[in-house]
């Protein structure tokens, strides 16, 4: 039996990997773990391990509750699922806690009881900021890894970002929509919030990625595609799997729509200009949504 092909989806951020989780999550031929973000490649570092064990630890802790709650009021079906995503997390935490001198035991923890399947998946989007070396190490784990880079129109995706963001700290005393508006002129007046740029610098995300990653074993692929019989078609056959019709057909975690403020729109532009154009040199045509917002730079 042949190994499965090990895919990495490595963002971008807030530009449909949810929705691919659940995919391929979902697609016959595909064994994906119940950790949609694994985070093993970005917590080699004692202080960010740390900080990631304590979310998984908050995580397992709700899903225990969810179990007792689910077997109280006879959800067997679920009691069942619960177990396995325990089960899984609580590998996961000790994968993390353990040895990870020659990564055999994520191996393990990725490929594990997935006898069968020609793909599984780590679809952690934060994989985008590593180092060359960190991907290489990714790369040379398997001689079958595969990696997707997912790519969303840019003002699209940095407003999503924000509005997570904004949801995420935002006090019971705050508008959201007015929260949200205050991280996009921090951005653009103050420099704060970097990290939300950095998720989306495809030029620098895709060269670093070109750079390690052999022809072939790389796909980068617009967003806007994915939900397309075509763009399917284009992803399943990167996988080696056959396309099947999609369960959910828009993209999940979006959260509220909230107006971006006129004013500020035409900056956000000007700051991703660079990004529009460079992508329709170095990547392929855009899809009309980035065409669109680019005219309007």
């Amino acid at each position: 039996m042949t190994d499965p092909t090990i895919l990495y989806c490595v963002g971008a951020t807030k530009a449909g990997t949810t929705w691919l989780y659940r995919y391929l999550h979902d697609h016959p031929e595909c064994a994906l773990p119940a950790v949609k973000e694994a985070h093993y490649w970005d917590t080699f570092d004692a202080a960010r391990c740390e900080k990631q064990l304590v979310a998984f630890r908050v995580r397992l802790r709700e899903m225990r509750a969810a179990k007792v709650k689910a077997n109280a009021e006879g959800r067997g079906w679920q009691v069942e699922n619960m177990d396995r995503r325990i089960n899984e997390m609580k590998a996961l935490i000790a994968t993390l806690e353990g040895d990870r001198r020659d990564d055999s035991a994520y191996a393990a923890w990725l490929t594990g009881g997935r006898d069968g399947a020609k793909v599984v998946a780590d679809v952690t989007p934060n994989y985008a900021t590593l180092s060359d070396e960190d991907l290489v190490r990714m790369r040379d784990l398997s001689p079958t890894t595969k990696f997707l880079y997912l790519i969303r129109d840019p003002l699209d995706r940095l407003w999503s970002h924000i509005r997570m963001q904004a949801r995420r700290q935002r006090q019971d005393h705050e508008e959201y929509a007015k929260k949200s508006n205050n991280i996009l002129y921090r951005i653009l007046n103050r420099g704060h919030e970097t990290h939300i740029l950095e998720r989306g610098d495809y030029p620098k995300i895709i060269r670093k990625l070109r750079r390690v990653i052999p022809e072939g074993r790389l796909l980068i692929q617009f967003a806007e595609d994915l939900f397309t019989p075509q763009g399917l078609g284009q992803l399943c056959a990167f996988l080696g799997i056959k396309p099947v019709k999609a369960v959910v057909a828009r993209p999940a975690n979006e959260g509220p729509e909230v107006a971006m403020l006129d004013k500020l729109r035409p900056r956000a532009l000007g700051l991703l200009n660079e990004h529009y154009e460079w992508v329709a040199r170095n990547v392929g045509p855009l899809p009309q949504r980035w065409q669109d917002n680019l005219a309007r730079a």
